[in-house]
């Protein structure tokens, strides 16, 4: 009865941390590609366009939520909340995976209270607001509950021997992971990932993990004989080269390993390039070797570093080496990132602090994340406040001057959007819709002059 007592007082708490984090993220409105997924997209207002899409369309358990939430009514708040629910689950998830992890390490298993501390810096980590804040960020974090879902379930089975637990729950969680977003196709990748750090063997490995690899070759060949799918795969090909693909994902991974670790400068479109060759790129190359070689010299000694290390690259490299992003980089990649390193850093810090050290280190960072969280909460308030704070990350990044400007012109500060469309052609005069959108704003002063 105490422990349920306590495990109970654990889910209000987090929960509460969740909420308090996100209260303000409520009110915000849709934003950017909210107008394409959701707005104008006929396809998820009803039921019945929402079963018609199925043949044709590709995330379709992505649009059933987005479905639910259109024909409920509620607007921007009942899609706020759902995300915010989400990531509340997704927290319990982070909570449970930690106990697991710690459970295997006599070395943690004293720190009683580092599962709780590294669900709690899950849960307000300013970095998952485009996850959470940013409705059409719900994929990262919607793929992460089914994701994490997936990984307790392969875990429970192993521990308890329950193969329906392996081989039907598991790849079942898997089968919605991938219906959200394709980027769950690391799954298998996870599960060999966690059996390497936690003592399993070739065998077991085969043994117990057999049917969600044999659905990742069936999800495969889905992929590729799906229109949408095979349409998606073939345009993100076609992006760059092998050789490119390598060096953007390195400018990439420094990138979010820093908005991760100092997350200061969030923002929903970083003006980052596609690369195509390797000059200029050796720090980069630097810190990922050292990431590589930390993460190997941890294997024995410090395992949750090693394995935070280990999961960050297999989420945030491999994959796009082969099918690039059109975006190179956006803080959303983070989230389902985030959980073993959120553990490492508590592990370290409750084995370097004493005990009272410890809490009050602990309780100050949760808090400045809080504040940040909360503060990047009010950037999502409208589409102006969110590409004026964007514009102040990537003043030179033409798509986000013609956003900016293009909020100041559904608002009437038609000279504000002006300039904005101005110095979007400035920094690409290419950019054909600023041009579009200054020749409107043009078209529409003149015939008021008439």
């Amino acid at each position: 009865m105490e422990s349920k007592r306590i495990t109970s007082l654990t889910v209000v708490l987090l929960s509460c941390a969740v909420f308090l984090s996100y209260i303000n993220s409520l009110w915000g409105s849709f934003q950017f590609d909210d107008f394409n997924v959701i707005v104008n997209n006929q396809r998820v207002h009803t039921w019945q366009a929402w079963l018609q899409d199925i043949q044709q369309g590709i995330r379709p358990l992505l649009k059933f939520t987005y479905t639910q939430n259109w024909t409920m009514g509620l607007s921007e708040t009942g899609f706020h909340l759902t995300n915010v629910l989400i990531h509340s689950c997704n927290t319990l998830l982070v909570l449970q995976l930690s106990r697991r992890f710690v459970a295997n390490f006599p070395a943690l298993q004293a720190q009683s209270s580092l599962p709780f501390m590294a669900a709690l810096l899950f849960a307000v980590h300013p970095v998952h607001t485009e996850a959470v804040t940013y409705i059409c960020g719900r994929s990262s974090a919607l793929m992460t509950l089914f994701y994490l879902s997936g990984l307790l379930f392969y875990i429970a089975g192993r521990v308890q021997g329950k193969q329906w637990y392996l081989h039907v729950l598991t790849p079942l969680c898997m089968l919605f992971a991938l219906s959200v977003k394709e980027i769950a196709v690391t799954f298998p990748f996870a599960l060999l990932l966690w059996e390497l750090y936690n003592g399993g063997s070739v065998k077991a490995v085969i043994r117990s993990q057999w049917s969600s690899w044999v659905l990742l070759l069936a999800s495969a060949i889905f992929f590729l004989l799906h229109p949408g799918y095979l349409s998606m795969v073939e345009t993100s090909g076609h992006l760059n080269s092998l050789s490119g693909n390598i060096s953007t994902q390195l400018l990439a991974f420094v990138y979010l390993s820093r908005q991760w670790l100092l997350p200061l400068w969030l923002n929903i479109d970083p003006d980052l390039p596609v690369l195509h060759g390797f000059a200029g790129l050796w720090p980069h190359a630097l810190v990922l070797m050292a990431v590589l070689v930390m993460m190997l010299l941890t294997i024995r000694r410090r395992p949750w570093i090693s394995f935070a290390l280990a999961w960050a690259v297999l989420q945030l490299i491999p994959l796009y080496l082969f099918l690039p992003r059109l975006d190179v980089a956006n803080d959303r990649q983070l989230y389902l990132v985030s959980w073993p390193l959120a553990l490492a850093l508590v592990a370290e810090l409750s084995l370097w602090l004493k005990p009272l050290a410890f809490r009050l280190v602990t309780g100050i960072v949760v808090i400045m994340l809080m504040s940040l969280t909360v503060s990047r909460n009010q950037d999502y308030r409208n589409e102006i406040t969110l590409w004026e704070a964007t514009v102040k990350r990537s003043p030179e990044k033409a798509r986000v001057q013609n956003n900016l400007g293009f909020a100041y012109m559904l608002a009437g500060r038609k000279e504000e959007a002006r300039v904005a469309f101005n110095a979007s052609l400035q920094f690409d005069p290419k950019y054909y819709r600023a041009r579009y959108n200054l020749i409107r704003l043009n078209d529409e002063a003149n015939r008021q002059e008439r």
